[in-house]
């Protein structure tokens, strides 16, 4: 059993190593449609985390209501 797993991995070892041609064409704009998908991902998780950071801080300290946002306002 020991020398099938080594047969298998020395197998996989010299696919993985070994290059290989690949017949792709690449587009001079992927490159800018992958930066703005990394940055839009970012974005993404940046603003969820500041959306529930927020409902969690509301939840905590509570909010002003607007008769008292007011009196703040005009004072």
């Amino acid at each position: 059993m020991n020398n099938r797993k080594l047969s298998a991995f020395s197998i996989m070892a010299v696919a993985v190593i070994q290059p290989s041609v690949a017949l792709a064409y690449v587009d001079p704009g992927s490159g800018s449609v992958i930066v703005t998908t990394i940055l839009g991902f970012f974005a993404a998780i940046g603003y969820t985390f500041r959306k529930y950071f927020y409902k969690l801080k509301r939840k905590m300290f509570g909010t002003k209501s607007n008769e008292e946002n007011s009196r703040a306002l005009d004072d």
